[in-house]
C-alpha cells in the first residue's frame, strides 16, 4: 500500500505544455495510445489536472519501483475505493503490469499501442506527432518561412520543437538513447538508411546482420511491433508487387540517423507522413509521389522546381501521369506557386506549409 500512497501524494504536471488537436473526452473510461515521444504523458497529466473532480490516482507503470514491487489488481481497488478515488489513470501501460484490469469507476489506460483488453472495451484515441499546424503552436516564429525552416530542422516530435535549432542535435541523441533500448537503436539505424525506399523485410535482416549480431526472428518480430506502434509504415505500391515503401515516424530523427539522406528524401518523408496523420487511404506511386485511393490525386513532392522546369517535365512525362490514372496533380514546393493545364490533368503546385493545413 505504501506504493499507492506515494502516487497518490504525486501530481506531476508537464513543465511546459501546449494545446493539441486530440481532445479527450470528459466523461468515461478511455485508452490513448501511440508512438513514444509523441506528448502522450504531457497530454494526459494536463488532462487530469483539468478534471472537475481532483480525486485521481496517476501510475506510472515505468517507475523503477514497480520493478521491485508488484501491485495486486484486489489491493488496488481496495486502495481506490477507500480513498474515495473516481478516475485511475495508468501511464505507459502494458498487458503484464496487472494480472488483470482493476474494477474503478473510470479507468484510463495510456500505452504505446491501443490496449487488447478481455474484460472491457474502452474507446480508444490515437495521438500522432505534430502535423504543421500544431507545430505552429509550439512554435515563437512571427513568419511563414521562418516557422517553416525552424519545422525542416526540429521536426514532428513535442519535445524537438521547444528546442532551438542549435540544440537539435545534443536533443535528438538524447532523445533517441531515452526511448529506444540497444536493440532497437541498432534496428532503426538500419531502417534510416532505407528511409523511402521500397523494401522488403528480409532485405532489412540481411542488411542490419552486416553490421550487427541480430537475429532473423528479433528482427522480424521488431518490425512488427515498430509498425504495430506506428514507428513505421509500410507502403503499398500501386499495383503492388513486392516489397513497400519505408518511412520512419519522425523526418528529423530518421536524418539524425543517417546523415547522407538528401533532402529530397526529407521532404517526401513529410507528405508522406502529413497524409497518414491526416488519414488518407493512398498508395505509393513511386518516383511520382503518391495517389490518393478514393480521388485519385496525385501528390508529387517536387521542393525547389519552378513553373518552367516543371512544365517541361510535365509534358515530357504526361503518358506516365495518364498511366497513374489522375485527375489532378497536387505538386508540394518549398516556396513555389502555378498553375496549369495539360491535356486533361490540371497541375497545381503550393508550398509544404500552406499544402499540409488546407489538406486536413
Amino acid at each position: 500500500m505504501d506504493i499507492l500512497e506515494y502516487f497518490q501524494t504525486l501530481k506531476p504536471r508537464p513543465k511546459v505544455f501546449r494545446p493539441r488537436k486530440l481532445v479527450l473526452p470528459k466523461e468515461g473510461s478511455f485508452t490513448l495510445h501511440g508512438a513514444r515521444a509523441t506528448g502522450k504523458t504531457a497530454l494526459l497529466l494536463e488532462y487530469l489536472h483539468c478534471l472537475d473532480n481532483e480525486e485521481w490516482l496517476y501510475l506510472d507503470a515505468q517507475d523503477p519501483a514497480f520493478a521491485l514491487e508488484d501491485i495486486d489488481a484486489d489491493l488496488l481497488e481496495d486502495f481506490l475505493s477507500e480513498e474515495s478515488i473516481e478516475t485511475l489513470a495508468i501511464d505507459h501501460w502494458y498487458p503484464d503490469f496487472l494480472e488483470r484490469l482493476p474494477r474503478c469507476k473510470r479507468l484510463i489506460l495510456v500505452g504505446r499501442e491501443a490496449p487488447a483488453t478481455d474484460h472491457l472495451s474502452l474507446p480508444a484515441y490515437e495521438l500522432f506527432p505534430l502535423d504543421y499546424e500544431e507545430f505552429l503552436g509550439f512554435d515563437r516564429s512571427h513568419s511563414p518561412t521562418l516557422a517553416f525552416n525552424r519545422f525542416l530542422k526540429l521536426g514532428t516530435l513535442p519535445a524537438m520543437a521547444r528546442s532551438e535549432p542549435e540544440a537539435a542535435p545534443l536533443r535528438l541523441r538524447e532523445l533517441f538513447y531515452e526511448a529506444f533500448n540497444d536493440a532497437e537503436s541498432r534496428l532503426l539505424l538500419i531502417l534510416a538508411r532505407f528511409q523511402g525506399r521500397r523494401i522488403s523485410a528480409h532485405q532489412i535482416y540481411t542488411t542490419a546482420r552486416e553490421y550487427f549480431r541480430i537475429s532473423k526472428d528479433w528482427t522480424y518480430a521488431a518490425l512488427k511491433r515498430f509498425e504495430a506502434e506506428k514507428l513505421l509504415f509500410l507502403i503499398p505500391e500501386i499495383g503492388g508487387g513486392s516489397g513497400k515503401k519505408l518511412i520512419l515516424y519522425d523526418f528529423v530523427l530518421t536524418r539524425y540517423l543517417n546523415k547522407r539522406q538528401p533532402f529530397l528524401a526529407t521532404f517526401d518523408a513529410m507528405i508522406a507522413l502529413a497524409l497518414l496523420k491526416h488519414g488518407f487511404p493512398f498508395h505509393s506511386a513511386g518516383s511520382f509521389g503518391y495517389r490518393l485511393d478514393e480521388s485519385r490525386e496525385l501528390i508529387l513532392p517536387s521542393p525547389f522546381e519552378n513553373e518552367e522546369q516543371f512544365w517541361h517535365r510535365a509534358q515530357k512525362q504526361y503518358s506516365r501521369f495518364k498511366k497513374l490514372d489522375v485527375t489532378k496533380v497536387s505538386v508540394v514546393t518549398v516556396s513555389n506557386r502555378y498553375a496549369f493545364r495539360i491535356g486533361t490533368i490540371d497541375f497545381e503546385a503550393m508550398p509544404f506549409y500552406e499544402w499540409s493545413i488546407l489538406n486536413e
